[in-house]
């Protein structure tokens, strides 16, 4: 089964209260923390798993990135260890920050963000971008199903494929190579797009709209985006974003700072 029943106690710290979600490698369950004192969403690697060298290496790395970007946009980790299991082995765990909110996902269900709203939450994303990439880390699966809308703004979760690039730093797990930072800076063109439009530019890509990052070096020019009072800056970095040649597109950090100024531009002008 792949859920431990409501009360288990792990590590005489955590006190399971139910699942949240459930993947291909990892179980997430909301948790009462004791020595916090407050409740965590506790991610597990499936038991099933426990042998498997390389899905536990999984769940360390994006322990590991995860801790390491410590930006307000991106969880807390609170802890990370091993859990043992009555049959022998153990499972890696990390603790992190419960986050109360709605994914972009099902936001999108009831149409687009208004345009302010969708350049701010791209420009927070594209500053998590940039910090991750110049540490090192590429995100490989931006979509909506992996950023929170919450109170405090916008959080991007689930790092689970995110991938070190170059030489990997002093107790880093290392991953492998041949990731682009331009292929999650595509991937915020097209959650720009989504968020100002309500649907994928390239609805016919998936049968959910999602693009997988090896597809972003291959896809049909950007197409046109036409959004009402939308200013002429922001679909101009939508498209930049999008070009299909990864040279051509803007670093994350350039991103970010672009649609900042746009809404620092309309904030001086009263609009």
């Amino acid at each position: 089964m792949p859920w431990l029943p409501f009360g288990t106690a792990i590590l005489r710290r955590y006190t399971l209260m139910g699942a949240i979600g459930y993947g291909g490698v990892a179980v997430v369950y909301r948790a009462m923390d004791a020595e916090r004192g407050e409740v965590v969403a506790l991610k597990m690697l499936a038991p099933a798993l426990a042998a498997d060298p390389r899905a536990r290496d999984k769940v360390r790395l994006e322990a590991w990135i995860t801790d390491c970007l410590r930006h307000p946009c991106v969880p807390k980790v609170y802890d990370v260890g091993d859990v043992p299991l009555s049959q022998g082995g153990a499972v890696p765990y990390l603790a992190m920050e419960l986050l109360v909110g709605v994914a972009l996902a099902g936001r999108l269900t009831a149409g687009p963000l208004p345009w302010r709203e969708a350049v701010a939450t791209a420009a927070r994303i594209g500053d998590v971008l940039a910090v991750a990439h110049r540490r090192g880390i590429v995100h490989r699966d931006l979509t909506p199903a992996n950023v929170m809308l919450t109170p405090s703004g916008p959080k991007i979760i689930d790092f689970g494929v995110a991938a070190r690039i170059g030489r990997p730093g002093a107790g880093s797990p290392v991953s492998a190579g041949g990731n682009d930072p331009a292929d999650d800076v595509y991937a915020l063109g097209v959650l720009l797009y989504r968020m100002l439009t309500g649907s994928s530019p390239y609805p016919s890509a998936s049968p959910t709209g999602v693009l997988s990052a090896p597809r972003l070096r291959y896809l049909a020019p950007t197409p046109v985006l036409l959004v009402a009072d939308l200013p002429r800056d922001v679909a101009e970095i939508c498209r930049d974003c999008m070009a299909k040649r990864p040279a051509e597109r803007p670093s994350a950090s350039a991103a970010a700072l672009a649609l900042w100024a746009v809404l620092d531009d309309k904030i001086i002008l009263g609009v």
